[in-house]
Parts: structure tokens; C-alpha cells; sequence
């Protein structure tokens, strides 16, 4: 080949019939590309509901309770559906499979976001992990994350998360009613020391719960309400005082808690890191490593957004369990026994030996989820999926509450039955602990934390207590159970109390008591 092409200068009639021939390839190459892109193009959509001129489905789309109608949409369109509201074309995949497929399979064209310009430019959340497009940013944002409490690092930081899970089992013995507001302080305190550190802890622990507390119900009131904003920006512009602009008050509030959760925080810690006072955080690591800039601030100020209202609702929906099954506790019970002996606190370094714990723990987040919705996935390309088109810019949803509850894959959904994860059985489900945590580039970087944490904290309240109902009531039925509308869904009316299993169980509280 190369002595043939040595010899085409010598004849000019050659060199232009050599250029004809790589003209004639590149054209047919390129009209077999335009054929394909039409062939594409000519893929149907997925099903689903029939679409008004103009309006598309916004008349159906649903105001609240999503999880519902989308599960309805999946009775009737099947795996995927398709809907559209102006100015949005969505999916909602209803199968495991679909989603691995689309989401973990291609991230580089499925893992942007459309997040809406109410939260990113009128309340200013465009700096957080979740809110931020692919790229270098956020490439290096989940760096930080991945080395500071990544599966090998998040070890050391397991005496945060003991000492504070001992605190709340002294605090849970004279609860009466429900535990959440005790565990979700516990849960935010973990956060805030494996970030900040405890020193810094100690100084801003009430202040930086307070904002993120306060942030968080912000945020929530944003998703489950429609913003004409979102469509015309120009609305960001109109004053104040004008009728119609609760948005505006919504969005300076949340520029003001963000400035305090971003840099209050940060600016202490680097001041204690140049002392080197700040301790063993990740803040210290993240300072180490990567010096002080707006990258590693925001890293840090998006760990108790990511992750404390996640974590407080997976141990709750534990703690539910317990109560709605006495007969599950008590076995959980017995197996942590049987490796503490009774003598001793569970360690995080107990999970190992607990399988039917770790069980309990899985089937938990599977049943009557908690996050019946993953955050949206957008596709940057045409994506192709059993034989239907999804365009380019497409918001793609994941129904997590049918994926956990489709009889095809799990038999008996309704059941809460943990020894499906013991079996033979489990090498072809689902690993809930992977599926709620999302896909693709997009999977939560502080899923290991909220893991460890939550999973010990579980099996610690299971192993010292008997979650009861209140004196003179009856052990609630399942099937009775009512919970929030929202993006991470809690029991509402929750009615319990903590009975020391025994005398034994008295003595460890009396250590813990002395110890905290």
C-alpha cells in the first residue's frame, strides 16, 4: 500500500482518481450515517398517556403523589412510558434492567441534569453536587468525596459514628411517641463531625442543623410545586412587592442559608486547619490534598444535603419494622447477641457477622420504599431502548417504588420477608442498598457513610431495645400505615417506645451513659 501511494504524484490521472474514490467512500459513508439518523428518527417514542394539542399531558401530569400516578401509567404503558408538559419530554422506567442498561451503562450521555431554574438560579442551589452538569467540576467533586469517605476511607471514621449512636441509645430510652426528631439529630451530628471535625462540631453543630434543616424544607416545597419562573425566567426580575411572588421570598431565603452553609463553615475550618487544630475530618483530608478553593467548600457544605435526610429515613423505616414485626426484631436481637455475647456495645466492625441483620436492613429499604422516586437523569444524545426513541434533552425518571414492588421480580412484594437475601433466591434480585443510591456517575458519593451509619445504628437500637407500641395501645398494622407525600417518604404518626430488652441491656445503657 505504501509503494502504491509513493507512486501517485507520478501520474496525475491516478492522484485524481485516488481523490474521486475517497470522495465516492466519504460520501456513501456519510449518507449511510444520514440513513441511520432517519432510521432512528423514525423509532416511535415510548407509550404512554395520549397527548393534547399544545398542552401535551399536563393535564394528567400529576400536582402530587407522583409515585402513584406513575405506577398507574406503568399498569397501563408498561416498562417505560413516555409523557410530555410543555417544554419537557420525560420517561419513567419502571424496570431494574431498563435502568441499568440506560443509566449505568451510558453515562457519558445519561447523567446530566435538569434540575429547573428555581432551584439553580432563584434560590441559588447551583453549586451543590446533585444541581452541577458532568465535567471537570463535578469530576473533581466526586475525587474529593470518593477519597475522604469513599468504601476505603470511611473506616476512619467509624468512632464518630459509634460514639454518637451510643449518645442517641441513651437518649431513645425515655422517648415516647416518635423517634425521628432524635434520630435525624443523631444522624446530623455524624455528618457534621466526619466533615467538619469535632472540634468545629462542637462550636457550630446547633447553627449548621438549624440552616441545613431549614434549607432542606426550602428545597422540598420547590419540587412538589409548579414555578412559572421555570418556564419564564423573566419573572426572576419582577419586584418583590408585586402580587405572586412568594418565589422571590423562597429564593432569597435560600441565597441566605446558602451563603451560611457554604462559607461559615469553611472559613472556621481553614482557619483551624493553618492552626492545625481542625482534627481528623474530612475537611483535613480535602484541605490536604487539594488546598483551599470554592471546589472543596462546596464538597463539604453538599455532604449534610446529600445525605442526613437519606440516612434518618432508612433507619426509620428500620425502626418501623421492628414495630410492625415483632417476630423480625427478636431475631435480629438474638443474632447481634450471639456475637457481642451480651457483654458489650455492637461495633461497626460487627456487620460482617450479622447476615440475617443485614437482611433485615436490605429489605427494609426495599419495602414500602422510602425514596419512591430517583432524582431525573437527562440524556445529552438520542438513546436507543427496546426498539423506542429517547430523544436528546429528555428527563428521565426511575420509579423505585414499582422496581421494588414488581411481583415478576420479587413474588411476593407485599411481604416483608428479609430471607429472600439468604437464599439462592438473592443472586438474581436487586441489591436495594445499590438501587437507592442511583446510577451511573450520578450514584450518591456519600452512599458509604450513610450505609455504615445507618446500618450500625439499626442493629445497635435492635439489639438494646424492644420497639413497642405506647403503653395500652395495640402493635399497629401495616396495611394501616399512612406516609408523607415527598421526595424521601416518612410513616406520619409514628407511636412507639424503647423497653431495654434486659438487665444486661441496662448495664451496657449505664456504661454508654457514663461514656457520652
Amino acid at each position: 500500500m505504501e509503494r502504491a501511494l509513493d507512486k501517485l504524484p507520478e501520474s496525475p490521472l491516478k492522484l485524481v482518481g485516488a481523490t474521486v474514490s475517497v470522495a465516492t467512500i466519504g460520501y456513501v459513508l456519510i449518507q449511510g450515517l444520514r440513513k441511520l439518523s432517519d432510521k432512528r428518527n423514525q423509532l416511535p417514542p415510548p407509550p404512554g398517556p395520549p397527548r393534547h394539542f399544545l398542552i401535551g399531558n399536563l393535564l394528567q401530569f400529576p400536582k402530587d403523589h407522583f409515585y402513584k400516578r406513575f405506577c398507574e401509567w406503568q399498569k397501563e404503558y408498561g416498562e417505560i412510558v413516555s409523557v410530555e408538559v410543555p417544554g419537557t419530554s420525560m420517561v419513567i422506567l419502571n424496570s431494574y434492567d431498563i435502568a441499568q442498561e440506560l443509566l449505568n451503562k451510558r453515562p457519558n450521555s445519561t447523567a446530566r441534569r435538569n434540575i429547573g431554574y428555581m432551584m439553580l438560579e432563584v434560590m441559588g442551589i447551583k453549586w451543590s453536587t446533585s444541581s452541577i452538569q458532568p465535567g471537570p467540576l463535578h469530576s473533581e467533586r466526586r475525587k474529593m468525596l470518593r477519597r475522604g469517605i469513599g468504601p476505603q476511607r470511611v473506616v476512619s471514621h467509624d468512632y464518630v459514628v459509634e460514639k454518637n449512636v451510643n449518645r442517641l441509645i441513651v437518649k431513645l430510652q425515655s422517648v415516647q411517641g416518635d423517634p425521628q426528631p432524635v434520630v435525624a439529630r443523631a444522624v446530623g451530628d455524624i455528618v457534621i463531625e466526619v466533615t467538619y471535625g469535632t472540634k468545629l462540631a462542637a462550636m457550630m453543630k446547633k447553627e449548621l442543623s438549624s440552616w441545613n434543616i431549614e434549607i432542606l424544607g426550602l428545597l422540598t416545597t420547590t419540587v412538589f410545586n409548579f414555578w412559572f419562573v421555570n418556564i419564564f425566567h423573566f419573572l426572576h426580575y419582577i419586584p418583590s412587592w408585586m402580587p405572586g411572588t412568594r418565589f422571590k421570598r423562597l429564593g432569597a431565603r435560600s441565597h441566605e442559608l446558602s451563603k451560611q452553609i457554604r462559607y461559615a463553615p469553611y472559613e472556621k475550618a481553614k482557619a483551624l486547619h493553618e492552626s492545625g487544630e481542625l482534627g481528623h475530618s474530612l475537611a483535613t483530608d480535602l484541605l490536604d490534598e487539594f488546598g483551599p478553593k470554592d471546589n472543596v467548600m462546596d464538597a463539604l457544605a453538599t455532604l449534610y444535603m446529600a445525605g442526613a435526610d437519606t440516612t434518618t429515613a432508612a433507619i426509620m423505616a428500620f425502626i418501623n419494622a421492628l414495630l410492625f414485626f415483632p417476630e423480625v426484631s427478636k431475631k435480629v436481637y438474638e443474632e447481634v447477641n450471639r456475637v457481642t455475647d451480651g457483654t458489650r456495645l455492637p461495633s461497626v466492625s460487627d456487620r460482617p457477622n450479622l447476615p440475617y441483620t443485614e437482611a433485615v436492613w436490605k429489605e427494609a429499604f426495599r419495602w414500602n420504599t422510602f425514596v419512591p422516586l430517583g432524582i431525573p437523569h437527562v440524556n445529552s444524545e438520542d438513546e436507543v431502548i427496546n426498539g423506542y426513541l429517547i430523544k436528546s434533552g429528555t428527563v428521565i425518571h426511575q420509579n423505585n417504588g414499582f422496581m421494588f414492588s414488581d411481583p415478576k421480580v420479587w413474588g411476593d412484594p407485599e411481604a416483608f420477608r428479609p430471607e429472600r437475601f439468604l437464599t439462592e433466591e438473592a443472586n438474581s434480585l436487586p441489591n436495594p442498598l445499590v438501587l437507592i443510591f442511583g446510577y451511573g456517575m450520578r450514584v450518591c458519593p456519600g452512599m458509604y457513610l450513610a450505609d455504615r451509619t445507618g446500618f450500625h445504628m439499626g442493629a445497635t437500637i435492635a439489639a438494646l431495645y424492644d420497639v413497642a407500641p405506647l403503653e395500652g395501645k395495640s402493635r399497629p398494622r401495616p396495611e394501616s400505615a399512612e406516609y408523607t407525600d415527598s421526595l424521601i417518604r416518612t410513616r406520619i404518626g409514628f407511636e412507639g417506645r424503647f423497653i431495654p430488652r434486659d438487665s444486661r441491656t441496662l448495664a451496657l445503657l449505664t456504661d454508654a451513659k457514663l461514656e457520652v
